[in-house]
């Protein structure tokens, strides 16, 4: 996970232990037997920052992967959704089918466009959603907060139904070492509405970490 406001409900819920990390700058926090592993991208000592985007989740993902071997690897956090879609603020989502990009444009031929994009697969998520009432839609990662007209053309042409700044780099490291992902994401605004994005994201931050808890909880007590 990106932000430690997203992953405080769930660390407090599970009481879950920050490990001494020799894994510096991402934080670990762990049950009693290590059957479950919540990790956090840490902090940027120089802004005073959550670490977000897609390249401290690249190195988040290897850490845990290479030291704990988890059997399936769940990306959780907030995401901007399309009002389009009849999405609401609150929703909760989990990946169908595969994660993108949409922001990695590599303009040269032989196959450089597609390895941009990126196509990483996801769990069937299918009995997952119906059992936990969680809507299945596409996920798409880029990292910029604000919302090009390239990127909504290439979300458009997608049919992708989230945006966010993480999964496509999880699933990516997963792909490499054969490990189960998906991606659960709580709706905190709308990309496709004139209002600004990061007031809605702030204005909405609680119901949506408070809604990803809640079913995070029940898909986590049904797995362990």
């Amino acid at each position: 996970m990106a932000m430690h406001e997203e992953a405080l409900p769930i660390i407090d819920y599970f009481g879950l232990e920050k490990v001494s990390s020799n894994f510096y700058p991402i934080e670990i926090y762990t049950n009693k037997n290590e059957s479950l592993i919540l990790s956090l991208n840490g902090k940027s000592e120089e802004y005073k920052v959550d670490n977000i985007g897609s390249q401290a989740a690249t190195l988040n993902t290897f850490v845990v992967i290479n030291n704990f071997k988890p059997n399936i690897v769940i990306n959780c956090g907030t995401a901007g959704c399309f009002s389009s879609k009849k999405a609401k603020i609150g929703d909760v989502y989990i990946a169908q089918d595969k994660v993108i990009y949409h922001d990695r444009r590599i303009s040269i031929p032989g196959g450089y466009s597609e390895y941009g994009m990126g196509s990483y697969k996801v769990i069937d998520s299918y009995d997952i959603s119906k059992k936990f009432g969680l809507k299945q839609g596409l996920i798409s990662t880029g990292d910029s907060f604000d919302l090009s007209d390239e990127d909504m053309r290439i979300m458009t042409d997608n049919n992708v139904d989230i945006k966010e700044m993480e999964a496509a780099a999880v699933a990516w490291v997963c792909s490499l070492h054969n490990t189960d992902f998906t991606a659960i994401k709580a709706v905190t605004d709308f990309v496709d509405l004139p209002e600004t994005t990061s007031e809605l994201f702030l204005k909405n931050m609680e119901l949506a970490a408070g809604n990803l808890r809640n079913k995070i909880v029940d898909i986590i007590e049904y797995l362990l």
